[in-house]
């Protein structure tokens, strides 16, 4: 893992060694930048290399730092490519950001005042500052709270997990099995394993099928494992490479290793 290798790229590297919030891979024409916590791990926010700029990932940096310090209840709001929506709200207050580094603008106002601040818009946000997803996981809180308060366990509930943006995580848990959804909460395909064997699980390939290369249409679910993830072990006809989580190309192969790559996965 990143914590154990520390980062070794100068150009995608802190002065103290820690992974920076960006990082890329692949060539200009095909490569993405994706989002990272300090110990290299992905995190939510994505672009295309050629696109990606502006991407500060400041925003999903700072998430991933306060839900390691064991907060569960963030609300902040990042952009898909990991910076900071121009309003945000958390623990009860709301205030104006610069995008690119989270920099308030404003003075920070109650909730119930936001559309008070200037960076609010009803027209692109709504009437409130929760998301259907995020909305959807208090609600759910609420009802297991008051049942346990009760003595009552309530049973049958999806697990839902939302995304930065506060759109639907990459899965969703329903009657003990995890599916592969897109940002609407809606399965794709066939992905999917029993939530007791999910570990490690992260729909990157299926996502990537099925909403960022949808033009490929079915012709590359070869190359993702059944609940969705990348297939480490990957060939085009008798040439054998290995992919790593994001399903970039690691390292050419005369055959495929005992291990079928799994050290990449």
């Amino acid at each position: 893992t990143g914590e154990e290798d520390g980062c070794k790229e100068p150009s995608s590297c802190l002065e103290d060694g820690r992974y920076g919030p960006v990082q890329c891979k692949g060539d200009m024409f095909t490569g993405r930048c994706f989002c990272s916590d300090e110990d290299g791990n992905r995190i939510f926010g994505q672009m295309w290399r050629s696109e990606a700029s502006e991407m500060t990932c400041a925003c999903s940096r700072r998430r991933a730092e306060l839900e390691a310090q064991g907060r569960s209840d963030v609300t902040l709001h990042c952009t898909s490519i990991g910076n900071y929506e121009p309003l945000q709200c958390d623990d009860g207050f709301c205030w104006c950001v610069e995008a690119s580094t989270g920099q308030p603008t404003v003075p920070p106002v109650p909730e119930e005042n936001m559309k008070m601040l200037s960076c609010y818009s009803a027209a692109m946000m709504g009437e409130q500052y929760l998301r259907r997803c995020e909305s959807l996981v208090y609600a759910l809180g609420m009802i297991n709270q008051e049942q346990s308060e009760h003595g009552t366990n309530f049973l049958g509930n999806p697990n839902t997990f939302c995304d930065y943006d506060g759109s639907y995580g990459p899965y969703q848990i329903q009657n003990g099995v995890a599916y592969c959804t897109n940002k609407e909460g809606e399965i794709l395909g066939a992905w999917q394993a029993m939530s007791s064997e999910m570990a490690g699980m992260n729909c990157n390939c299926a996502r990537d099928t099925m909403m960022y290369f949808p033009e490929l249409g079915m012709t590359v679910t070869d190359v993702c494992q059944g609940n969705g993830n990348y297939r480490p072990n990957q060939n085009v006809g008798d040439v054998y490479y290995c992919v790593d989580r994001d399903g970039y190309y690691i390292e050419l192969l005369d055959a495929w290793p005992a291990d079928q790559c799994a050290s990449y996965a």
